[in-house]
């Protein structure tokens, strides 16, 4: 799905919603979250950190602008390196995304899944140790560090549980999301506590 489809269906599903305004008042809500990050391009796993500002539009849709920053702090691939030389593989960004967001489930207990879907536009970049010995391999590996800077646009999807705390103008979520670029969506993957503050009024 190229990003110019991807925006023409999110225009389509707030076109929707439109008539909704009239029964719901929008409500602005900020979240603040932390968790772990897998980077499948590089095999390294590491720490996020986000903001988000949530607008609702209607009963089940809202639209998210969020900010989320990547730091990998190991790998999960074992390297075998001459005396001396260490692992430098690396990968870290920050990622301004605005989103479309749809309550799948809605409890009355306070409970919602919802599913978001964007763009997201990543501002970083990666370094990596690669082996450039192709055509002697009995001479050994011939490691090289590679550095990548990255000013992308791709795509952003995320499944979140919500629910209601003893304080009901704060709220607990968990999210999953992945970060999608040159056509493999699971570049990077998040797990994500939240936590939701109301703002305004109903």
């Amino acid at each position: 799905m190229t990003t110019n489809r991807l925006f023409l269906i999110l225009f389509f599903l707030i076109g929707i919603q439109a008539s909704s305004l009239a029964q719901v008042k929008p409500k602005l809500q900020y979240s603040i979250g932390a968790g772990g990050s897998h980077d499948g391009a590089n095999m390294l796993y590491g720490i996020n950190f986000t903001n988000e500002l949530n607008y609702r539009l209607g009963k089940r849709t809202s639209l998210n602008a969020g900010l989320l920053f990547y730091q990998s702090i190991g790998g999960l691939e074992k390297n075998e390196f001459a005396p001396g030389q260490r692992n430098l593989d690396n990968s870290s960004g920050f990622f301004i995304t605005p989103s479309f967001k749809y309550n799948l489930i809605q409890r009355p207990s306070g409970f919602n899944l919802s599913f978001a879907l964007g763009p997201t536009l990543q501002i970083g970049g990666e370094g990596y140790m690669a082996n450039i010995n192709y055509f002697n391999p009995e001479s050994g590996p011939e490691l090289v560090n590679f550095i990548d800077n990255y000013q992308r646009i791709g795509i952003f999807a995320e499944l979140e549980a919500e629910w209601k705390t003893k304080n009901p103008n704060v709220r607990n979520a968990a999210s999953i999301s992945a970060s999608g670029f040159d056509s493999y969506l699971q570049w990077y993957i998040n797990a994500t506590y939240k936590v939701r503050f109301g703002l305004g009024k109903k």
